[in-house]
């Protein structure tokens, strides 16, 4: 008797950075959980110079969750093994000073840069809700403060004297990783209180480019909405 063969079609694998379907409402959770991180820096703050790991942690999970939202399932799960193994590693030393959190504040650069290009990504694709696309420039606006926040944090770790405070009693305190998250995003939204000071030439292109980003992000996404065709900007895929 002759066996039967059966020509299966041959699938192949999905690369690693391949995307899957996102969520139906992704851009309103991605920017919901953006606020709710913002939310969370008075509640978790402890007061010392450095990220508070709890805060650490959540960031990290903001970031992981966002690239599971747009679709990209295994490089989330690539970037939570590598958040848990960094956080497990400072959870365990006595002392949590600055060289023991450096690996993962490079891990959280990475993870919440490449959430933001690929909610930028999202922003301005062809095959989105105007409210999708708005509240994805949002959320990406949000995350591009908190990118260029570590990105401070990273060149005061590197050069102590970047920074300076305003006034000089506040000169005489230890700079904090909130003095960095409000200098980033009081440079974003142009606000400029000047409450923190860059004065070396590397943190003040960092908050020249930040200050850009904060001004063309915004106008490029509306120039983007506003060249959809009106099928697109209500929603339809398909339309002629």
């Amino acid at each position: 008797m002759t066996p039967i063969k059966l020509n299966l079609p041959h699938i192949a694998p999905l690369p690693f950075w391949a995307r899957h379907h996102s969520f139906a409402h992704h851009g309103l959770v991605i920017f919901l959980v953006q606020i709710g991180l913002l939310a969370l820096v008075p509640i978790l703050d402890d007061g010392n110079p450095l990220m508070p790991l709890p805060y650490t942690a959540s960031v990290l999970a903001g970031s992981s969750f966002t690239i599971f939202c747009l679709g990209y399932r295994r490089l989330a799960a690539t970037f939570v093994v590598a958040g848990a193994i960094g956080l497990a590693f400072v959870a365990s030393m006595p002392h949590h000073d600055q060289v023991i959190r450096f690996p993962t504040m490079i891990v959280l650069l990475l993870g919440y840069g490449l959430s933001v290009y690929l909610a930028i990504y999202q922003a301005f694709a062809g095959d989105l809700t105007s409210a999708q696309r708005i509240l994805c420039g949002a959320a990406s606006f949000v995350m591009i403060g908190f990118v260029f926040a570590v990105a401070h944090g990273l060149v005061h770790y590197i050069h102590p004297d970047s920074y300076t405070l305003a006034t000089q009693a506040e000169q005489l305190r230890t700079r904090r990783w909130l003095d960095f998250l409000w200098l980033s995003f009081s440079t974003l939204t142009t606000a400029g209180f000047n409450d923190v000071i860059p004065v070396t030439p590397w943190p003040c292109t960092l908050a020249t480019l930040e200050g850009l980003c904060g001004i063309l992000f915004p106008a490029t996404l509306i120039a983007r909405i506003a060249s959809l065709p009106p099928g697109k900007k209500s929603g339809s895929s398909h339309a002629p």
